[in-house]
């Protein structure tokens, strides 16, 4: 399944995504801003990431990819659940050199899309570490709200770091609205 999003597209993860999977997945100044993930991946880690998503039913993961078909990172929809309509997203765009150019914005509205009109959920939800700004500034420009914060959810570089919460209902979403 692809998913055209802008001059991009997203499509399931392959065997040959593993190479540029474990470079990103294994840069510090990438790690550092993702909640969940650590540095020191192998790559049959990799390997093994890209098989488990290809067959998992209550994740749906794609990777971003330009158009030589190169994997720039890596977004989807987690814990899936059809019964309450919920799902939680996230993305990782694996070039700092790609950051703050809309590239995220563009993906996650294309995600929001998908979710809303093809999925049929009712609500989606993203965590992100509060030492990612940019990250809780690209969600509320989604149009996702402030919901909360879990407190010292993730332990980054040494110490404990809180996790902001946000959330967007499907009566919320203008799918319309630009990025601004």
């Amino acid at each position: 399944m692809f998913i055209q999003a802008g001059e991009n597209l997203l499509r399931r993860p392959e065997p040959k995504d593993v190479d540029a999977l474990y470079d990103y997945r294994n840069d510090p100044s990438i790690v550092s801003l993702l909640g969940g993930f650590s540095q020191g991946f192998t790559k049959s880690d990799m390997s093994e990431w890209v098989e488990k998503h290809r067959k998992s039913t209550d994740d749906l993961v794609w990777v971003i990819t330009d158009m030589t078909d190169h994997c720039l990172g890596h977004c989807g929809f987690y814990k899936i659940n059809y019964r309450t309509g919920t799902a939680d997203l996230a993305i990782c765009i694996g070039s700092a050199s790609l950051w703050g150019k809309g590239l995220g914005g563009r993906i996650v509205h294309t995600l929001l899309h998908y979710a809303f009109q093809q999925m049929n959920l009712r609500k989606i939800r993203a965590e992100v570490l509060s030492t990612n700004p940019r990250s809780a500034r690209m969600f509320e420009k989604c149009g996702f709200v402030r919901e909360g914060v879990a407190r010292e959810e993730a332990y980054k570089e040494g110490r404990y770091v809180d996790m902001l919460v946000f959330g967007l209902l499907k009566n919320e979403w203008r799918p319309g609205a630009p990025l601004s």
